[in-house]
């Protein structure tokens, strides 16, 4: 019970600094006060405040230098475990950001071979396709391309509207019943190209992450695709890799 109270208090030290950096009353390059003065402060104890600390300096919120100090830094970056399966709206809201997008827009189209194959509908079968670019406190930070069998969608017209401000697997599940299972994802580095640098206000070659991935629903049955191209410099990605066990006993 102590252990579960004293994370909910480093939470709310954390949830705290993360708001005051968030709003500007941390600015970019701005140096935190001493431990103690800060503990002080905000009425904690040290521990409790290192432990919040860690954890913006993991998620890319603070900088700490021996010697120097603890420094806001001037763009967080987005973490994202590669082994749990959620979006670009949960990966930006925790890293205490918020969530939007800009340049929607919901297109019906037949679905091409590969889509097909993918999504296991017949070639020119309808897909219903959303293009948005998703942003970090308004920043520019992934241009998505999500698609869907049209049977998944159900009515298209009010579509846009329930995804705004949410993740496409919370519009899924709490507006359309479907809940996703798994996904499979493959990942390489890839040149922006004329439509996606204008998209993220990048030049033209920039270096992005290119995302791939086609989700399924408990009976196995693919229900989304999806394309994703991320600024390279704002997520950091980590994977879980498992030891080699009894393999060499």
């Amino acid at each position: 019970m102590r252990m579960r109270e004293g994370k909910r208090l480093w939470s709310s030290v954390r949830e705290e600094l993360a708001q005051r950096i968030a709003s500007g009353e941390m600015p970019p390059g701005y140096q935190l006060p001493p431990e103690p003065e800060l503990a002080t402060g905000l009425g904690v104890s040290r521990a409790t405040l290192r432990e919040a600390l860690r954890s913006l300096e993991e998620d890319g919120f603070l900088t700490r230098t021996r010697g120097a100090g603890t420094f806001v830094t001037h763009r967080p970056r987005l973490r994202n475990n590669l082994d749990v399966n959620f979006g670009v709206t949960d990966a930006i809201r925790a890293a205490g950001m918020e969530p939007g997008s800009e340049a929607n827009r919901v297109v019906e189209r037949p679905a091409s071979p590969e889509v097909a194959r993918r999504l296991a509908v017949p070639t020119g079968a309808p897909i219903v396709a959303v293009e948005r670019v998703r942003t970090a406190d308004r920043r520019p930070v992934v241009y998505s391309q999500d698609m869907m069998p049209r049977a998944v969608v159900g009515d298209r017209s009010d579509l846009l509207e329930g995804l705004l401000g949410r993740s496409i697997y919370e519009y899924l599940e709490r507006d359309r019943g479907i809940v996703v299972h798994h996904g499979v994802a493959s990942f390489r580095p890839i040149k922006a190209d004329r439509t996606v640098a204008g998209a993220l206000r990048v030049i033209k070659g920039a270096l992005l992450l290119y995302i791939r991935q086609v989700d399924y629903d408990h009976q196995g049955r693919p229900v989304l695709l999806s394309n994703e191209y991320h600024l390279a410099d704002a997520f950091e990605f980590t994977v879980v890799r498992r030891g080699p066990g009894k393999r060499f006993g």
